[in-house]
């Protein structure tokens, strides 16, 4: 009996080839995908900081307007102070009969979206035959 006819044969280099391509090709891929998640989650990260630095910029603004308020004789005093195009922080203050002040109102307020009355947008209604 021949020593070649009893062992079986050894897979092929070209199975592995393919196979360390598609490999290759998979972690391409998986790098490819986290590369852009990453960049997705640094633009949002990087919005929300910005956001975050408006809101206490006009939270110090309005603390600014509050200390002088209640430093000076006006009897009320109603402002807003922009934090981006889409919100703004509302501040309302009345001074008291008493000389003290009352905070009515300090509250992050978001900007009515404007509605195009030109799009076909369905109102819920069913339209009659």
């Amino acid at each position: 009996m021949n020593q070649s006819e009893s062992r079986p044969a050894p897979i092929g280099i070209g199975v592995i080839s393919i196979l360390t391509v598609l490999l290759v090709l998979a972690l391409s891929l998986f790098a490819a995908l986290t590369l852009a998640s990453a960049r997705a989650d640094l633009a949002l990260s990087q919005r929300n900081a910005d956001t975050v630095q408006a809101y206490y910029s006009a939270d110090a603004e309005a603390a600014r307007l509050y200390a002088a308020f209640a430093d000076g004789d006006e009897a009320e005093l109603e402002t807003t102070l922009p934090i981006t195009e889409q919100q703004y922080l509302a501040v309302h203050f009345v001074r008291q009969d008493d000389g003290s002040v009352r905070v009515l109102q300090w509250q992050t307020v978001s900007v009515e979206p404007e509605i195009d009355e030109h799009l076909p947008v369905w109102d819920g209604s069913i339209p009659q035959s």
